[in-house]
This record gives structure tokens, C-alpha cells and sequence, in this order.
């Protein structure tokens, strides 16, 4: 009697190991619709509505693509993904707080590619970047104006060893452009064609130690306080093919220790060209450019060629 119980105690276990076993595994790619529903399981046929729910339903690494116009909701990411708002308008509103927050791993790629910001005249930042190695591409950030000292396109705020590649981007209307720090570790920023315009704040400032930024091809225009600003001991920004104009002042190397480099750089219609702090230092390649600026354009560094 006992032997013909058997069958039917290993048939009830193993229904029972069946049933706990998840309805859908993590997918490499998912989809999100503004027309989706979040208990959906993100699949082509059946899109999610957030980014929130289409991550956690992302195997790490993997991507989000979006279907077609929307608000797709705030988004803190911690691990590998692509979020590919490429063809539609993929957008998150964020009126208080970040429209993504990054906190992933060193060695983790982010791709945030073709999103639009919109803080609504309120919002912390657009993106910030806590840890990660994260390229922004193609977006369009704009209107976050509120929080830590005003609202900014892109934070930087590492706290380990962070890269964050800001590509074919819009920053407008913002308290400050792309703010670049390091409370542990290093933070670095490339900037490559990124428009930064009308703030009353920076358009790029590194503010603490081992922050560094370099910008190529871009425009820095209308800020309120200065285009270029270094604030501590050992920033680097260095700025290549550039334009700085109608800004309060273009470059202000304020900090002690502190580094701008310029090269190919033009300088138009700044109330003041170049203000360098004692200790810091603004080093030029004898190639730049400048017409229309308050104030004398004295540098005391050099950038060598070779």
C-alpha cells in the first residue's frame, strides 16, 4: 500500500515545483507602448506603459525599445540596459525628482538613447548618474530647475569610478547644464556635439576633486553665470572646437589647482571672456578665437603642440 503511494507523492512534488517557477523569465529585449498595461509581460504583442515595469522585466544587458509616442514614467537603473527611444517620442515628465537616476556598477554599460527630460520647470535633474559607466545619446533634457542648488541637465555625482559619454544632446532651460563631481573615486565626462543654452547657472562645472570633463563640438551659450566653471582643486575641463557665447562669462577657472584647457575654441559676445582664480589655470593652444568679450583675454598656461 505504502509502495503505491509513491508515484502520487513525486507527481505532487513536482506540480508543486512547477507552480513556483516565474509565469515569464527575464527577456533580453522588451517593449513599452503608451497604450501598454504594466501586468503585460513587455512583449512586442503585449508592451508594458512604464520604463519602471519594463525593467524589472529586462535581463541584465538587455534592452527596452519603445513602440510609439508616450510618457514612460521615471526610472532608477542599477544594473546593464539599453533604453532605445529611437523613432518615437519617448518621453518622461519628472516635475520633482530625476527622470533617471543611475546607480549601477563600475563596469555596467547604461545607453539612455533618444529620451526627452522634461522637468516642468521643477525636477532634480534629467539624468543623474550616482555610478556607471553611461552614455546619453541623442536626448533632448530641459526644464529641471528645482532641488539640490537648482535643478540640473545632467548630474554627475560619483561615488566610485564613473564615465558618463554625453552624445548629439540637447540641455536648455535648466538651472545648470552638466554638473560633474566625485565624492569617492574619479568622475569623468566627454560632451561630443551637446548644445547647452540658457540657464542662469554653468553650462559645465567640475566641482570637486577628480571631476574631469572634455567637450568637443559643442555650444555653450546664454548661462547666466559662466560657460566653463571649475569650483575645486584638481577639476580639469578641457573644451576643443567649441563655441562659448553670450555668456555672462565664458570661462571662469576659479579654483586653486584647477585646470581649462582650450583649443580651437571660439569666444563671442561675453560680457567676460576669461576669469582665472589664484592658483588655477587657463591654458591655451594659440588657436582659439574671440571677438565681442568684456574684459582682457589673459591666459597663463599653454597647451603643447607637437
Amino acid at each position: 500500500m505504502k509502495k503505491s503511494l509513491l508515484p502520487s507523492a513525486v507527481f505532487g512534488l513536482l506540480l508543486a515545483a512547477m507552480y513556483a517557477l516565474p509565469a515569464h523569465a527575464q527577456a533580453t529585449r522588451t517593449w513599452v507602448s503608451g497604450l501598454g498595461n504594466d501586468v503585460d509581460p513587455c512583449s512586442l504583442t503585449a508592451p508594458c506603459k512604464t520604463f519602471a515595469a519594463a525593467y524589472s522585466k529586462t535581463a541584465v544587458g538587455g534592452e527596452i525599445s519603445v513602440l510609439d509616442a508616450g510618457g514612460y514614467g521615471q526610472l532608477t537603473i542599477a544594473h546593464a540596459i539599453t533604453i532605445n527611444g529611437e523613432g518615437s517620442l519617448a518621453s518622461i515628465l519628472s516635475s520633482a525628482g530625476n527622470g533617471i537616476t543611475v546607480n549601477a556598477g563600475a563596469s555596467d554599460r547604461v545607453i539612455l538613447r533618444n529620451l526627452q527630460l522634461n522637468g516642468a520647470s521643477g525636477g532634480n535633474a534629467g539624468v543623474r548618474v550616482n555610478s556607471g559607466n553611461v552614455t546619453i545619446d541623442k536626448c533632448f533634457i530641459y526644464g529641471f530647475t528645482t532641488g539640490f542648488i537648482g535643478g540640473i541637465g545632467v548630474f554627475i555625482n560619483s561615488n566610485g569610478n564613473t564615465n558618463v559619454d554625453i552624445r548629439d544632446t540637447d540641455i536648455t532651460n535648466s538651472s545648470f547644464g552638466v554638473w560633474v563631481q566625485s565624492t569617492s573615486g574619479f568622475a569623468v565626462a566627454t560632451l561630443d556635439n551637446v548644445r547647452i543654452n540658457s540657464s542662469p547657472g554653468y553650462g559645465v562645472v567640475a566641482a570637486s576633486t577628480n571631476a574631469f570633463a572634455t567637450i568637443n563640438r559643442s555650444y555653450i551659450g546664454n548661462m547666466g553665470v559662466a560657460g566653463i566653471y571649475t569650483s575645486a582643486g584638481n577639476g580639469i575641463i578641457n573644451v576643443n572646437d567649441s563655441i562659448l557665447t553670450n555668456n555672462i562669462t565664458a570661462v571662469n577657472a576659479a579654483a586653486s589647482g584647477s585646470t581649462v584647457r582650450l583649443n580651437n575654441t571660439a569666444l563671442y559676445d561675453n560680457s567676460t571672456g576669461l576669469v582665472t582664480g589664484a592658483g588655477a589655470t587657463i591654458a591655451t593652444a594659440n588657436n582659439n578665437k574671440a571677438a565681442g568679450n568684456g574684459g582682457a583675454l589673459t591666459t597663463n598656461g599653454t597647451v603643447t603642440n607637437f
